[in-house]
């Protein structure tokens, strides 16, 4: 018998950490501490995002919001799950959340190719780098995308 897997996007809670945590270590060179994303789900409860898929933790994203624009701080989705659409979900819904007529600001390892294309696609465009910015001494592209407010569609 075929299972059909459901996949849900929710705002984090606070017994999610954990997973997120073990994610973030599967996912990156440098992952963020599980303190650093709780403080995250505390200060961002609209704009943190889990995607699961029959109730597992398989992606998360968040958005902190920032005095002049905001921030992806990360996404990931879990190694085994990726090149399943599951990224983009997240961001895509993590833009409905987010304020209109906002820039939305991130920074991405020059290397990570799948993650510039994503970007890209979404209608992020490359404005800057930093040299040095990761732990290990890696680049980071600064990509960025305007929010604009959908147009009203008369019926």
């Amino acid at each position: 018998m075929l299972t059909i897997a459901k996949q849900n996007i929710r705002t984090v809670t606070l017994d999610d950490i954990d997973a997120i945590s073990r994610l973030e270590e599967a996912s990156f060179k440098d992952p963020y501490p599980s303190y650093f994303l709780s403080e995250l789900a505390r200060d961002n409860p609209e704009t943190f995002l889990v995607l699961t898929v029959n109730n597992e933790i398989l992606g998360y994203g968040v958005v902190d919001h920032w005095e002049d624009h905001d921030h992806l701080i990360s996404i990931a989705v879990r190694p085994d799950s990726r090149r399943k659409g599951f990224g983009e979900a997240l961001l895509v819904e993590l833009e409905k959340r987010l304020s209109k007529e906002r820039l939305l600001r991130l920074e991405v390892r020059q290397s990570n190719l799948t993650a510039i294309h994503l970007y890209s696609k979404r209608g992020f465009t490359k404005t800057g780098l930093v040299e040095g910015y990761y732990g290990d001494g890696e680049n980071a592209i600064i990509m960025e995308k305007r929010l604009v407010k959908e147009p009203l569609v008369e019926s």
